[in-house]
């Protein structure tokens, strides 16, 4: 990371806080990779870039305000441009912290198992038929972050999750949720808990316990979702023709959450396992089963590889496997390059 300290005396004085001092850095990530995706699709490369710019300032009483934006070419889209960030503020002082804007409730609380990057988890072709997680969990909001004593709580509340930057509180056609976490360290181990409730009726609440074992570290969670078929409907138009050539189109609308046909829960156990193999080289494996509503249930299986090269580059090799109730299930394996600058 590079870091560029920019002079605002000037403008803080106008202000009546001569003594304030502003800084925006700058970071950047490249990836490229070659991906052999799951099934009979082909072979293929892939390359993003991201460049982060994070901006802060520390007020006379010394609570510190930040925002950042980012540049990126996605590696989820071919050529896939665009400009991030820039819609939340976050304040910071005496230990706790509050974010204003687009904020993201937790609502699969303790599901864990997943340890290969995106160009696995998003280019790997797989696609699993079990439903997880809320129709929508995240929009215009505020999210708070202390600590308590050893602990940390994280408490997230979305006011308005059809709109991130401007919109009504509470608008009767737009729902909230609110998501809550508590992480504490208890002796060898740290164990997190939260819930999550929405107004669509959805709701969750699930637990992870990570703890240190031969050499390595080992999370094992379990997560429960009620899931409302009834918040996600697709829109079907269909014509009729007529004896005489006339033609009526008609739509239609069916309640489908995704891969749930009925109202139910999901669940998701998983467990992964980390632990570094010299000071550059590191190991991950991840384990984890989900079954909803449909009886539908896949297992998963991820296994990781990376090692630092030094001047903030890494090779790495990534494998997922699926199987169970999917609409692609199989292996997908990635091997490429990752840097941060």
């Amino acid at each position: 990371m590079k870091k560029l300290t920019l002079a605002i005396s000037a403008i803080a004085a106008a202000f009546g806080a001569a003594t304030a001092q502003a800084d925006v850095s700058v970071s950047g990530s490249g990836s490229a990779a070659y991906i052999a995706p799951a099934g009979s699709g082909d072979s293929k490369l892939n390359v993003g870039q991201f460049v982060s710019f994070g901006l802060s300032t520390t007020t006379a009483s010394g609570m510190t305000v930040s925002g950042g934006m980012g540049l990126s070419n996605t590696i989820t889209t071919d050529a896939g441009q665009a400009v991030s960030g820039g819609q939340t503020l976050t304040f910071a002082t005496g230990g706790a912290t509050i974010t204003v804007g687009d904020v993201t409730g937790d609502d699969t609380p303790g599901s864990v198992g997943g340890v290969v990057g995106g160009q696995v988890g998003d280019n790997g072709g797989l696609n699993s038929d079990v439903a997880t997680g809320f129709v929508d969990d995240d929009g215009l909001g505020v999210a708070f972050s202390t600590a308590v004593g050893a602990s940390t709580l994280n408490i997230t509340y979305v006011a308005n999750d059809d709109t991130n930057t401007l919109g009504a509180i509470n608008a009767a056609a737009s729902n909230a949720m609110t998501a809550a976490s508590i992480t504490v360290p208890m002796g060898a181990y740290t164990i997190s808990a939260g819930i999550a409730d929405s107004d669509t009726g959805e709701s969750s609440s699930g637990a992870s316990v990570s703890t240190a074992i031969g050499g390595g570290t080992l999370v094992v969670g379990y997560s429960q979702q009620t899931l409302d078929t009834s918040e996600k409907s697709t829109a079907a138009s269909y014509a009729l023709s007529s004896t005489d050539g006339s033609n009526t189109t008609y739509t239609t609308t069916a309640a489908t959450n995704g891969d749930l046909d009925v109202d139910g829960d999901s669940t998701v156990m998983g467990a992964t396992y980390t632990m570094s193999l010299d000071a550059d080289t590191t190991i991950a494996v991840g384990i984890q089963n989900a079954k909803d509503a449909d009886s539908d249930s896949t297992s998963q299986f991820d296994a990781s590889v990376s090692r630092a090269l030094g001047g903030g580059a890494s090779v790495f090799l990534d494998i997922r496997n699926l199987s169970g109730d999917a609409t692609q299930d199989g292996s997908a394996v990635a091997v490429g390059t990752s840097v941060s600058f």
